[in-house]
């Protein structure tokens, strides 16, 4: 008899539900716990349909900064006695993830970490300190979405043997055509939350700015909304740069923002991977990242499906430039960036997350005292 396995999340996302739906569909018996339907500056609940189980939990959502949140719920137990798990996956170090991993020890059950980030990203507050060590102890696996994430856990004494990499994969499969340079409107596309903290938005406006003074009539595409974006707007605005400006764009029309696009820049401070590079790539865009975005290195490859530069703007404008002044280069480039993203991702992701799953059934049953 096939294990029940359980996902506790902080909430269903449409490329973790794109996932899950494919697990569903290869015969894993899967069943999904959130703390949320949704955080508050997210617009995608109820865009998409489960094939599997799925349950929220009452609780809180504490915003920690505007792109972070912590989760606070009630009735764990409960829901998880209800959903009878064989399997748990929790993904984080909320306290409700503790709850969960306390929940699974005190019952025997095989439990996993799941979580994206690497060691620049991984918070390290008092309490993560605490919280880390010991939610790791009573794993029997950690699946992570990068080669850098399954790094920062062996040397946080993870065995090799007990990670799993399970890669980010897009809501949307890759579009069967592209676009050529000369029939992109945009030169540049900004795709994420507008602030600085974070994402690193004035490091993109000085960049655009001072390719404005340099590319005839740059035209800049910009999805998101945040605490910079008031400021963002009117400095293009000033520096007489065309911008066309979306707060949101459905998950399921994105794909036309990036075949309008000729690159997407990401210059962020702190990021644990960067899907949006996934899904620029797949559309042919080639990205410029800082070496702070977890796809940096790993998925963007610098000089040759993309750039991953110093947080120097110099730098910055010169890779630009470089692509956007020779489009011969540019479609090299971009041929690369999109043969970069398989089409079988998908399957490569399930295949691999079903073999986390394989060795948590061989894991032996552990059950400990909760303090």
């Amino acid at each position: 008899m096939a294990p029940r396995v359980v996902v506790f999340n902080n909430m269903i996302t449409p490329y973790t539900n794109r996932l899950c739906n494919e697990l569903v569909d290869r015969g894993l018996d899967l069943a999904v716990l959130s703390c949320t339907a949704q955080e508050a500056d997210r617009l995608w609940a109820g865009s998409f349909t489960p094939r599997y189980t799925t349950r929220t939990v009452p609780g809180v959502s504490i915003p920690l900064s505007r792109s972070r949140h912590t989760h606070v719920n009630i009735g764990i137990g409960r829901a998880l006695n209800a959903l009878a798990p064989d399997l748990l996956f929790v993904n984080g170090l909320y306290p409700s993830m503790l709850a969960g991993a306390a929940w699974a020890r005190a019952n025997g059950k095989a439990l996993a970490l799941t979580i994206d980030g690497w060691r620049e990203t991984m918070p390290n507050t008092a309490y993560h300190r605490l919280a880390r060590p010991w939610l790791l102890r009573q794993c029997d696996a950690v699946v992570c979405c990068s080669d850098k994430g399954r790094a920062y856990f062996r040397e946080q004494g993870v065995g090799e043997d007990d990670l799993f990499v399970v890669p980010l994969v897009p809501a949307w499969d890759p579009p069967a055509t592209v676009p050529a340079f000369h029939d992109r409107p945009f030169h540049l596309l900004w795709c994420a939350r507008i602030n600085d903290d974070a994402k690193n938005a004035i490091f993109f406006e000085n960049v655009a700015i001072a390719l404005g003074k340099i590319v005839p009539e740059l035209r800049v595409r910009v999805v998101g909304s945040g605490a910079a974006e008031t400021r963002m707007l009117a400095r293009l605005d000033e520096a007489g740069i065309n911008v066309s400006h979306d707060s949101y764009v459905p998950w399921q029309a994105i794909s036309e923002v990036y075949l309008q696009s000729r690159l997407l820049l990401l210059p962020s401070l702190l990021e644990p991977w960067g899907l949006v590079c996934n899904e620029a790539m797949q559309c042919g865009v080639p990205c410029l990242v800082s070496p702070h975005v977890g796809a940096g290195g790993e998925l963007v490859r610098d000089g040759d499906n993309g750039h991953v530069c110093a947080l120097d703007e110099q730098i910055w404008v010169e890779a630009a430039r470089g692509l956007l002044e020779h489009p011969a280069r540019w479609e090299a480039m971009s041929q690369r960036a999109r043969a970069s993203v398989r089409r079988d991702a998908l399957a490569e992701a399930t295949a691999r997350f079903i073999a986390a799953v394989d060795h948590l059934v061989l894991a032996p049953a552990r059950q400990e005292a909760v303090p």
